[in-house]
């Protein structure tokens, strides 16, 4: 958000990522808009690669294990360390909420809802292991 205004309603989905428009500013946004982690791509590939990093791997034995090229790592490396623990709860927090409104988990059988938390499955891991 940019505004700080309470004013949001949902706005369809992007990459992958639900997006959000702020009635107060008319922008939209997602869960990682303003955070290190905004604009990365391969989010499928994030797991692995947190995975490597509690390992203790090299930047390029991480870009091996994820199929992804040394600058790609050296900057996923950089954008990882420097999410805050504020960051990371918020990113969790979002996930949580965007579970705990799905019809899916509310028990809500065949809506096509449940295939928009795609986002969460790949994200809740990353996020999760970074709180520990």
């Amino acid at each position: 958000m940019h505004c700080s205004s309470a004013q949001i309603v949902g706005w369809g989905t992007a990459h992958g990522l639900p997006r959000y428009r702020c009635l107060g500013c008319k922008r939209t946004f997602n869960i990682l808009t303003s955070t290190p982690l905004m604009r990365l791509r391969n989010k499928e590939r994030w797991l692995t690669y947190v995975g490597t990093m509690f390992e203790g791997r090299s930047i390029r034995g991480s870009a091996a294990a994820c199929a992804v090229s040394a600058a790609t790592s050296s900057r996923w490396r950089q954008r990882f360390m420097k999410c805050t623990t504020e960051e990371r709860a918020r990113l969790l927090g979002a996930i949580i909420g965007a579970y705990s409104n799905s019809p899916a988990y509310a028990g809500a059988a065949g809506n096509a809802n449940s295939a928009n938390l795609s986002w969460c499955k790949d994200l809740l891991p990353v996020v999760l292991s970074w709180l520990v």
